[in-house]
């Protein structure tokens, strides 16, 4: 009963911040949802809070990757592929290298391996949050293709930095080789995961059809839950969860299938029904955030071991070197190419 009052306050929640963002648009909506997550974890013991990030990216940021991918303009995305192979790869580690050496700085006490973490964790560019700021502000056609193709697949080369650096945290030993070993098969199992579930549920919809067994709720289902099985099965076999629900909806979008009559009728109830599936991850991602925020926060603001006030000021700094790093490194590609 315990968790079915925290699902109606969520949902709550939710209600709350869109009602709020429609009567003061110029609030954004992601910053009312996080207040009001923090609002929350006021109340909630934190004993009663736990986040398995797992689950999360399983049952959120997989889902709405996936759909990212299905609508997203892939031949647009690929005619600026050398850049966002460029922001994937060298850009990212470059950050993570950098903002880590930055932070370890202003952090003394803080060993270098964590301070490595938190680099990996600021260096790839956000799809959530940049399909929210998309929203709110106009960016020229090109700049949002190569963010979102970029959003798409960095998560990736992010996700195995930040692995390699609680690794190093944790045994004090770093190997370059074997991280770029882990970070091939990782992507390179992505893919093929992707496209094997991606095949399994094109043949699946095929065999309904030709048994005449197929409908509106069984597409609907098989849609729903490509994601979840994606990413399942990749994380099984030790590979990128992300990139391979990436791969599953770049190749489950309409432009690579055959279209007919049920199908038209299933992209029009779908698209209904993943605009409200989107809304509920989207909240969902910034109400845990707000609630994270505030769990964290607290013990650190009332311990007398950590300078608040440092920890406050190097946050300017920090992203001050995260947007000169961007910067230079996309002038310097341009330049070289030019």
């Amino acid at each position: 009963m315990e968790l079915l009052l925290y699902a109606v306050i969520f949902s709550m929640i939710l209600i709350v911040s869109n009602a709020t963002n429609k009567l003061v648009p110029s609030l954004p909506l992601p910053l009312i949802q996080i207040l009001l997550g923090i609002g929350w974890a006021l109340f909630v013991p934190e004993e009663n809070f736990h986040l398995d990030t797992e689950l999360f990216l399983a049952l959120v940021i997989g889902p709405l990757l996936f759909r990212e991918a299905e609508e997203a303009d892939i031949t647009s995305v690929l005619k600026h592929w050398r850049v966002i192979l460029y922001l994937i790869f060298p850009v990212i580690f470059i950050s993570t290298i950098s903002l880590g050496w930055a932070a370890h700085s202003l952090w003394l006490s803080l060993p270098l391996a964590a301070c490595m973490a938190v680099g990996a964790a600021l260096g790839p560019t956000d799809l959530v949050a940049f399909a929210s700021l998309s929203e709110r502000f106009t960016f020229p056609k090109r700049v949002s293709n190569i963010l979102k193709g970029e959003g798409l697949l960095n998560d990736a080369s992010g996700l195995v930095a930040f692995r390699v650096a609680l690794a190093a945290l944790a045994t004090g030993s770093f190997s370059l080789g074997e991280a770029g070993i882990s970070l091939g098969i990782s992507i390179i199992g992505g893919f093929a995961v992707g496209i094997l579930t991606a095949f399994v549920n094109r043949w699946l919809q095929t065999l309904l059809l030709s048994v005449r067994a197929s409908d509106i709720a069984s597409e609907l289902l098989l849609e729903l839950s490509l994601p979840l099985l994606t990413f399942f099965l990749a994380e099984e076999l030790h590979v990128s969860g992300i990139i391979a629900v990436v791969v599953s909806g770049i190749l489950k979008a309409s432009r690579f299938k055959h279209i007919t009559l049920l199908e038209a009728r299933v992209d029009t109830v779908s698209h209904t029904v993943w605009n409200t599936v989107n809304f509920i991850l989207n909240g969902s991602v910034f109400v845990i955030l707000g609630m994270e925020l505030e769990m964290i926060a607290k013990p650190i603001l009332s311990s007398p071991i950590y300078n608040n006030l440092l920890l406050v000021l190097s946050v300017f700094p920090l992203t001050a070197l995260l947007f000169l790093i961007r910067f230079v490194m996309v002038y310097l590609f341009y330049w070289f190419r030019t």
